[in-house]
This record gives C-alpha cells, structure tokens and sequence, in this order.
C-alpha cells in the first residue's frame, strides 16, 4: 500500500479497536458498575487480539485500487462472523460466572452494530473532509480504456481514498466510453501537469506499449510527479485474469473463474452431494422400473460404462443406462437420427435423458457435477479440441449431467461447425459466469423447458 493508504488503513483500524473496547466497557458497566483490571483487562486485550487476527486475515485494512467500500463491508462481515463465532465456542467450554456470560453476549450483539456504524461514519466524514482542496490528490489517468475506467470509477466511489481526477489523456478519445472526460492526448501531459498542478500520474494503457509508457514515465520524473502504472492486460488476456503475488513477483493469472475460490466450489461439491444423494433415493423406484424395462427390452446389461474425458483432461468410466444394442462399438461412433442402433425402449429413455440417471452416482464418486459441460468421448474430444478455438478450457470444470448448451437445445449431435461451436461457447459462457443460481435455474429448465428434449434421439 502507499503511504497515504497505509494511514488510512491506520485510522481505520485504531477506529474499530475504540469501537470495540467502548462496547466491551459499556457492557462491563452496565453489569458490574465498576471495572477489574485483573480481569476485565485481560478480556480486552485477548479481545482486541483475537479481532486483531480475525481482521489481517480477512484483509478488513488493505486499502488498495481493487478494494472498494463495499468489499470492505463484506471483509468486515466475514471478520465478525469468525470473531463472534471464536467468542461464542470461549462461551460453551469453559465455565463462567453468569455476570461475565451476561457481559460476553452483550458485546457480541452490539459490538458488530457499533463497529459497522463507527466505520460508515468514518468514511462519510473522511470523503467530507476530501472536499478541502488541501487534503485531495489531483490525479490525471493517462490512457481511456476499460483499465482507466475502472480506476476512475474506482476512486468516485471511494472518496476517503483522498483522489480527484481531473480527466483522462487519449489518443483514441472517439472510441472510448467517457470521450466527455478526455481532456487531452498523451504528448498534452506536460501542459497538464503544470496546469492543472497534477499531483500523480495514473499509466492505464495496454502494457504491450512499453515504449510509450516508459515516456509518460519519463515526463512525470521530470515534474517531480508521482507515476503509477495500472496493470491493463485486457487487450491480450481479455476479462477473466487476476492479479496474486508470489513473494515478492506479481503473477498475472491469464484465466480465473469464480470456482477457483475454495469457498465456491465447497458450496458447488456440497450441492453436488447433496442434490445427488435426494435424487438416488427419490429416484430408486424409477431406476428399478427402467432396469426392469431394459433387460426385457433387448440382451445386454443394464448398464453402459464408457470412457469419457472429465476435468484437467482425466479419463473416467461414466454411468448410463444402455439405450443401445450391446454391440456399440466401444462407443467410437456418434449417435445419429434414426440410429438403428438404438432400442425401443432405448428410444425413450433417450428422448427424456433418463439414461443419464444413473450419473448421480459419478457425481458422488466426485468425477462428475449435477451441472456443467457435458462429458464427450475421448476420440471427440480430441477432435473438438482441433476443431473449435478454446474448447479445452471447458476442462477447468467437472463435467455435468445437464448443463447450459444443453438446456439452450445445443445437445446430441456435433456434425457441423456450428453446433460445435455453439455448444463449446455455451460451456464457455456458463463457467465464466457460474453461481448457484444459474446452477438452479439450469436444473429447472432441463426438467421443464421444451427446449432441453426438442433435439434429443
């Protein structure tokens, strides 16, 4: 963090330890009317630890470009569940007096209140205090793209970080999306840093312009102006990269998906498990009826065990009841219209993709997810991955039983260029913006849509 950052974060944090002993002497008050030094000092400074620790790891005080107010909120909520959570187990094991009990649950309840509302008006009088010209940085964004842009919206809407920007320098301002803020061109920075008596130089522009950038550097060096240099990787990378830091290196991760953080794709396993194992026992009845239907209906076993390709390219045996003569040939030949391969009873369990049932059972063995792309023969899937650009990023994700091209009637066959592209960019679509709803709302609609089935044999 920069220094004037790091201040910030200081006045944030000395705030949230006032809030937090005054609550804890207020309770202490209320209940005994006088305060032990023995004790009452102990709890406050094991308090003030603990929240100490619960807040560092939650990032509650790194102030920087990517963490707006309403991130901080959530650090902040995120910390006190931890902190109330670590308080109410102190609570269970050991053997309190009843006053001191009284005291603790006191401070819990109001502690989260009053450090939420000491927070929110701090940062409504700091972003009020900013409007003295002799607190705020003049700032001027050199480079008009999605990377400045988010800066400068970044600082709107975070007044306490002290910044004024008076506007952006591009070359190219008739393509960009604030062309009203563009103040000048690039070879205008000198004139502005005088003028408009510039304080720091934000460099947002695509980081293959090195020799461009180096420039802009220069000329702020010779004014004596801060530079800094927001990385913008959007032209070679597109949307989905992320910053991390290894020691002391900034890593650039070229593709981040939201499952990437554990705690998401803790809640999409747990949904897994879950959904399944409702489904399995739902669905016994079901399974015996079909099982039944399948052996009368032709020779051969219930089940069929081919090899697909699932996450990270790891080859696996998946579970499906057989719609198809025993003689399938290994599972190298597509299914077509009209395949006379297919059974009668075949036929329909097909149309209403209840061989993929017993899939739930992958799904708890941990190859597969309820919803994601769907998992393709190895000899497919070595030819889509020739084919179609991208296609082997599907593979970050378990495969699914359903998933969005499926249920946006882009199933079955592949035999053309544009059912192979259309079902690779849905599978594409669907991991860049997954979340549990979209999940729900793609089991909904295998059930229930049209759609799903209209392309099924």
């Amino acid at each position: 963090m920069k220094r004037t950052d790091q201040e910030l974060s200081l006045l944030y944090f000395l705030s949230d330890l006032i809030a937090l002993n005054a609550t804890l002497l207020g309770a202490v008050a209320f209940y005994q009317g006088s305060f032990d030094f023995k004790y009452d000092g102990l709890t406050m400074v094991a308090l003030s630890l603990m929240w100490v620790m619960f807040s560092r790891l939650n990032n509650v005080y790194q102030l920087h470009l990517h963490n707006s107010f309403r991130l901080r909120v959530i650090n902040y909520v995120k910390s006190h569940f931890a902190f109330i959570g670590s308080v109410s187990t102190i609570y269970m094991i050991f053997t309190l007096p009843n006053y001191i009990k009284a005291v603790m649950i006191t401070f819990v309840v109001f502690f989260p209140a009053a450090n939420l509302l000491v927070n929110f008006l701090l940062f409504k009088l700091i972003g009020k205090l900013r409007t003295n010209k002799n607190l705020i940085k003049k700032a001027v964004i050199v480079g008009a793209g999605k990377a400045g842009i988010d800066i400068y919206n970044h600082y709107q809407s975070n007044q306490d970080f002290g910044y004024h920007i008076v506007g952006f320098l591009e070359n190219n301002a008739h393509f960009s999306k604030v062309k009203n803020l563009v103040i000048g061109e690039f070879e205008d920075l000198d004139e502005v840093i005088i003028q408009q008596h510039i304080d720091e130089v934000i460099v947002a522009i695509p980081m293959e312009q090195t020799v461009l950038i180096k420039t802009i550097i220069n000329k702020a060096d010779y004014h004596g102006t801060r530079a800094r240099i927001i990385p913008d990787f959007h032209n070679i990378l597109g949307d989905h990269y992320s910053m991390s830091q290894v020691g002391e290196v900034p890593v650039v991760n070229v593709r981040e998906i939201s499952l990437d953080k554990l705690y998401l794709a803790i809640f999409k396993r747990v949904f897994d498990i879950v959904f399944s194992t409702c489904a399995l026992i739902a669905l016994t009845p079901v399974f015996i009826g079909l099982a039944m239907a399948i052996k009368m209906g032709s020779k051969g076993s219930v089940f069929y065990c081919p090899v697909r390709v699932g996450r990270n390219g790891k080859k696996f045996k998946v579970f499906k009841f057989r719609s198809m003569a025993a003689n399938d040939n290994a599972g190298t030949q597509s299914t077509k219209k009209d395949d006379d391969r297919i059974t009668k009873v075949g036929r329909i369990i097909r149309k209403y993709s209840l061989d993929e049932l017993p899939q739930f059972l992958n799904v708890l063995l941990g190859d597969m997810s309820v919803v994601g792309p769907r998992p393709h023969r190895v000899f497919l899937n070595e030819f889509m991955q020739k084919e179609v650009g991208h296609y082997m990023l599907r593979s970050y994700l378990k495969p699914g039983i359903t998933g969005w091209a499926q249920v946006n009637g882009w199933r079955g066959p592949t035999d053309t260029e544009e059912q192979r592209q259309q079902r690779t960019e849905h599978d594409l679509w669907y991991m860049d913006h997954w979340s549990l709803t979209l999940d729900a709302k793609i089991i909904y609609m295998t059930l229930f849509s049209e759609k799903t089935h209209e392309v099924a044999f």
